[in-house]
């Protein structure tokens, strides 16, 4: 008993020890000042220019979309043969849409996780003793070993410039400073893998009563991102303007527009939940987004307080004018194995 103690004492000082050293300070500001002032940017990129981890006609693609829509149905169809095959990181995914689709199935979950392990350093960090998903569902599994396996992955994976790769494998050293830790955040933001800005910045902008510079600059950063076509920034942004109480702004209306076209989750809810209170759009109009919300991620909320078209043609037309928006939305990944929760 005593022996299990320790332990958990230990894996509670490293935790509190990585926190102190994540924690944002006022000397960043000068840093993160210096990287927006050599990366000048204040309107929104024409192209969406991201680190994403697979394009169109990978192998995965199809199925980590569904995961970011949403679409699980689309996600486990996709994966399951290639599970079947052995691939490690259709593994990971898998594991992953067990746990968001509510299946009670904790062992499949962990045994395609530890196969996945030996090789996918996402699958190693899931396993790791501060791995929130980890610790919820199956906590007697979780071990700093498995920090360790994923750091050793990452670090091959950063001989080839793997911009996550170099990332996690500087900031899962037990040594880190708080100085490497900005930089890190830095050089990935350079590469254009823009989440451990915005986890960053969400750190401050979530507080309750942030520091008025650190807040400035959390928001710079953000817009950054946000310029960058960066969705979970969008996001961000969107739920910042929301807690100052300024949903009917301009700027929250092009967040929400720009989010649409690009594939924010969170952006197309707004969409749907503000068209059906919205008593200058018709019937048909209201079909139309509803229905569009449905196939883009699944969201039937709105189909209730719609009514389709009677005429069996008209409501072909309609449901081909929802299919042609979901269409037009842009097919980029910006969620990853340290990312893979949407959260909208």
């Amino acid at each position: 008993m005593k022996f299990k103690i320790l332990i958990v004492a230990l894996v509670s000082i490293i935790a509190v020890g990585c926190t102190e050293v994540k924690a944002p300070q006022q000397a960043d500001i000068t840093l993160f000042e210096q990287f927006l002032s050599e990366n000048p940017i204040s309107s929104i990129n024409p192209s969406i220019d991201i680190a994403s981890i697979y394009q169109p006609g990978d192998p995965l693609f199809k199925a980590v979309l569904g995961i970011q829509r949403k679409r699980l149905d689309i996600a486990e169809k996709e994966l399951t043969p290639l599970v079947k095959n052995k691939q490690p990181d259709a593994m990971f995914w898998l594991a992953k849409v067990i746990y968001r689709s509510g299946i009670n199935d904790k062992a499949k979950a962990y045994d395609l996780l530890r196969v996945s392990a030996e090789s996918y350093p996402y699958s190693a960090m899931a396993l790791s003793s501060n791995d929130e998903q980890c610790q919820m569902y199956f906590p007697s599994k979780c071990s700093e070993k498995w920090t360790k396996k994923a750091r050793s992955l990452f670090a091959e994976q950063a001989k080839t410039g793997d911009v996550r790769a170099v990332y996690y494998n500087t900031t899962l050293n037990p040594d880190l400073t708080h100085e490497q830790y900005i930089n890190a955040i830095i050089n990935a933001a350079k590469n254009h893998y823009y989440y451990p800005l915005v986890e960053y910045s969400n750190l401050i902008i979530n507080e309750k009563n942030p520091d008025k510079d650190m807040e400035n600059i959390a928001v710079k950063l953000l817009n950054y991102a946000q310029f960058n076509n960066f969705i979970p920034a969008i996001d961000a942004l969107m739920g910042y303007e929301g807690e100052k109480k300024r949903t009917q702004g301009e700027r929250y209306k092009n967040l929400t527009e720009q989010g649409i076209k690009i594939g924010s989750n969170h952006a197309w809810r707004v969409y749907l939940l503000n068209s059906i209170n919205d008593k200058s759009l018709s019937s048909q109009q209201k079909y139309f987004i509803a229905k569009a919300s449905e196939l883009f991620n699944g969201y039937d909320y709105g189909i209730s307080f719609s009514q389709p078209p009677k005429e069996k043609e008209a409501l072909i037309a309609a449901n081909k004018k929802a299919q042609e928006k979901v269409d037009s939305v842009k097919q980029v990944i910006y969620i990853d194995g340290a990312h893979p929760r949407v959260f909208y």
